[in-house]
């Protein structure tokens, strides 16, 4: 027993004889370090302002109402609507389609992975500064251009509708006999029809703010269409669009429910077709990508503030504005009662510039009225609009038949004369 006693306690001073010679397990190594993950987003203040600028006008003009108790209410409205000087435009309306293009999840992913190598985010940067082609050919740039292009497009929908709606108006309210007085200080409202087109937009702090937080975020943007139909504010969903069986990206189909009623000289637009989206894309849709895609590299900030804001220089969309003021000029020059100057209004103010805003967001989009196409009875093929109502003829009351005895009566010289000077 004394044996048994002495053996076990034995074992147990040679077990802790051991355990104490034995060394610690090594620790667990060290995590590797995160990789680099490039500079943050980062985009030019001056960018932000243009786009501010932008939402401001185009707010103020999708809102003017086809309704005019009277003569004041059309002059107001006409201070309103003229009041963009094209160039600002223009570039704003890229600046605009930049901060959509930086919504888009899939294209702030692909070029935040170039972001973390500086070896290729400087190649790219200087590939993106030297060809403002050079960013629609990038990884997801395809689901970005079709945010810029709706964003655009829809703005400039809404601004068409809103002068559709006036032109309209331009033929209804002669049945008031205020719009038929000629207008008080024609000259003067030409005038400063003109100095509101070379006068540029003040800056809202507040919303340039908001926009940039908009775009360093990459949330947050209210546009005015999911679907390209002018519905409302609301968002624009982060997923990107589906593929086609050719590989472009699906367009979303318009609710037709959710539409507005289209006054009938203006039909619905479909932006169901795929070939709005389709490359080559408008300049002033690859020189929002190219901001986009600078941004998100973190090139885009106030260090490269000149380069990035001489990208907002869209010569195409701001010749369209221009044109539209020309045609604003010589339509306000001839135009004598008010239901003219309201015509002037919804034609070459709203439509004019809703159809610019069209142009500059896709090669195949154009708001202006379908054409019949037809047969003439020699075969031939005629073309006219849809619903086209001649403003100039609108006006002329038909001729009255002559009665046998008015015919019959002849007219002195002196009546002649009369009637002549009349």
């Amino acid at each position: 027993m004394k044996f048994t006693v002495a053996k076990g306690l034995a074992i147990s001073l040679l077990a802790l004889s051991l355990a104490s010679c034995a060394t610690d397990a090594p620790p667990p190594p060290p995590p590797p370090p995160p990789a680099p993950a490039g500079p943050p987003v980062a985009l030019a203040s001056g960018v932000s302002d243009a786009a501010a600028a932008y939402v401001d006008y185009i707010q103020q003009a999708r809102a003017v109402s086809a309704n005019f108790p009277d003569g004041n209410d059309v002059q107001a409205k006409l201070r309103i609507a003229s009041a963009y000087e094209p160039e600002q435009l223009a570039r704003g309306a890229v600046a605009y389609g930049a901060i959509a293009a930086m919504q888009e999840p899939s294209f702030r992913a692909a070029l935040r992975a170039y972001a973390a190598d500086p070896t290729a985010r400087a190649e790219m940067t200087s590939k993106l500064l030297s060809d403002t082609h050079y960013a629609a050919g990038l990884p997801a740039a395809d689901v970005a251009a079709r945010r810029v292009i709706l964003a655009l497009s829809s703005d400039g929908q809404s601004v068409y509708k809103a002068g559709s709606g006036v032109k309209q108006a331009a033929y209804d309210i002669q049945r008031q006999k205020w719009s038929k007085e000629f207008v008080t200080g024609r000259d003067e409202r030409l005038a400063l029809a003109k100095q509101n087109s070379v006068t540029l937009k003040s800056i809202r702090t507040d919303e340039s703010s908001r926009l940039l937080a908009a775009a360093l975020s990459g949330s947050g943007l209210t546009t005015r269409a999911t679907t390209g139909a002018a519905t409302g504010d609301a968002t624009l969903n982060a997923s990107p669009a589906p593929a086609d069986s050719a590989g472009n990206p699906a367009a979303t189909q318009v609710n037709q429910s959710m539409m507005p009623a289209t006054p009938s000289m203006e039909p619905a637009v479909d932006f169901g077709r795929p070939d709005l989206f389709n490359t080559p894309y408008t300049n002033a849709v690859n020189r929002s990508l190219t901001i986009a895609a600078l941004a998100i590299l973190g090139e885009g900030g106030e260090a490269r503030s000149d380069a990035v804001v001489a990208m907002l220089d869209d010569d195409i969309g701001e010749k369209c504005l221009d044109m539209s003021k020309l045609n604003l000029y010589q339509c306000l020059a001839v135009s004598k009662p008010y239901y003219e100057d309201i015509f002037c209004l919804g034609q070459h103010i709203l439509m004019d510039t809703g159809q610019c805003l069209g142009k500059m967001s896709s090669n195949a989009l154009s708001f202006a009225p379908v054409k019949r196409i037809g047969f003439n009875d020699d075969g031939t093929v005629s073309a006219s609009h849809a619903n086209a109502v001649s403003y100039a003829d609108m006006n002329k009351k038909p001729a009255k038949k002559s009665t046998k005895k008015s015919s019959s009566k002849k007219s002195t010289g002196k009546t002649s004369a009369k009637k002549k000077s009349t």
